[in-house]
């Protein structure tokens, strides 16, 4: 991104709304530079209140979904406390639907920070529950944790989520699950 001039990092140069520059930023990630996309966040994070509500918004896009939630997660892991954040509910609705596993892997990233005993518990289920089902073993790895967090937290799920983490602890062989399944209490 740093060889373009003109860009985001100029819109309020140009007069361009921060929705728009911050649009514009996720769009010209490559999806791998996280110096790219950790300078989106250190440059749009405090220029408009309502960075976190569009980054919350623009999870429902499918080209801005995987920086948007990225960068959420990013926020989330320096500083911004959960409580400084809109409703997830409509986001983790998104990703339980979105084609993009990037979308899907940072959202489970940020389940463990959550609490899903309230109004995030359906949409966290579907999203947690499409998500055993991914070709992706890093996404089937932290959804099996994200099972666990909600049969932790409801125990109607408990010999649901108990049978699914068995057969998972049998049938998977990558190690990134297996290791993921080893901090599973179920």
């Amino acid at each position: 991104m740093s060889d373009i001039e003109d860009d985001w990092r100029n819109w309020e140069e140009d007069g361009l709304a921060f929705e728009d520059a911050l649009a514009e930023a996720i769009e010209a990630w490559d999806g791998k530079s996280k110096a790219d996309i950790v300078e989106v966040h250190d440059q749009l994070s405090a220029a408009d209140e309502d960075y976190l509500d569009k980054l919350v918004d623009y999870i429902a896009e499918d080209d801005l979904s995987d920086g948007a939630t990225w960068l959420l997660k990013h926020a989330l892991e320096n500083g911004t406390k959960v409580a400084d954040l809109p409703d997830l509910s409509d986001a983790l609705e998104a990703a339980t639907h979105s084609p993009r596993w990037p979308t899907q892997l940072h959202l489970l990233q940020v389940l463990p920070r959550l609490d899903l005993a309230g109004d995030l518990r359906q949409p966290a289920q579907g999203l947690v529950f499409t998500a055993l089902g991914s070709k992706r073993a890093m996404v089937r790895a932290w959804a099996y944790a994200g099972a666990n967090q909600l049969a932790t937290t409801h125990a109607d799920l408990r010999m649901r989520v108990m049978k699914i983490l068995e057969r998972a602890r049998d049938e998977e062989t990558t190690a990134s699950v297996q290791a993921r399944l080893k901090h599973c209490r179920f």
